[in-house]
């Protein structure tokens, strides 16, 4: 499997260069979350393993980056939770060696609570955190987390990265109807955080669930008003 991929018109950042650190199908993830577009099946875990050698990921990219100009950020996500990765550090540094375009990650939030781990998403330039329960229950009913994660630890590992980092540091909730009745208590807990951009999804691409509808996601728009928010549905999703 290739391990950049793109480039796609992200409704969060524009045209981004995807790098996938995992590389594994069907994926290899510390969640199996009810939303997830690659389906059910994998490995569920939580220990960091090197997946694709750094030298793969540059050589890749250099062939991207020259047949694609004009790219407005590099992301790393893809096939499972890219921090899983042990390499994930040095693949970072590959990148920032070989251009000045910003570097963005997907993370699910759930490594953060590991300094290992912080310290290698310090490298890049923005971090959107996945935060999708106010709850432990609801944590573990939506989010399916590997046994060792514990909802708490969760919540710690991003007010951790949300102090050290110097980035833009943002927030990504997945609203289904599972958990759209915590939307006061998520929005609480934002509070605490105090993300610079929070972001409000529903799965629109395929997957095992249906997203909420237009109206379900403004009537929830509404407990997070004192954020600078985006919601999928008003944004620009045209490829």
């Amino acid at each position: 499997m290739r391990s950049v991929y793109g480039p796609v018109r992200s409704w969060r950042f524009g045209r981004s260069l995807g790098i996938d650190p995992i590389g594994i199908e069907p994926k290899i993830c510390s969640f199996n979350c009810l939303y997830c577009q690659l389906g059910t099946k994998g490995i569920l875990t939580s220990k960091r393993s090197e997946f694709v050698s750094s030298e793969v990921v540059k050589e890749e990219l250099e062939l991207a980056l020259a047949k694609f100009p004009g790219i407005d950020i590099i992301t790393f996500s893809g096939t499972g939770e890219p921090t899983l990765a042990s390499n994930f550090g040095e693949l970072v540094d590959k990148v920032r060696s070989l251009t000045t375009v910003r570097i963005g990650v997907l993370t699910n939030s759930s490594l953060l609570s590991n300094s290992d781990v912080r310290h290698d998403v310090m490298k890049a330039d923005v971090i959107v955190a996945k935060l999708d329960a106010a709850t432990e229950s609801t944590f573990f009913a939506v989010n399916h987390p590997h046994e060792d994660i514990e909802f708490a630890d969760v919540i710690h590992g991003i007010e951790m990265t949300r102090k050290e980092f110097d980035g833009s540091f943002q927030l990504e909730v997945m609203f289904v109807e599972e958990n759209m009745q915590e939307a006061s208590g998520i929005a609480e807990i934002c509070k605490r955080i105090s993300p610079d951009i929070l972001y409000l999804n529903t799965p629109l691409r395929p997957c095992a669930k249906q997203p909420l509808g237009k109206r379900e996601m403004k009537k929830l728009r509404k407990y997070f008003e004192e954020f600078t928010a985006k919601m999928v549905y008003d944004e620009d999703r045209r490829l």
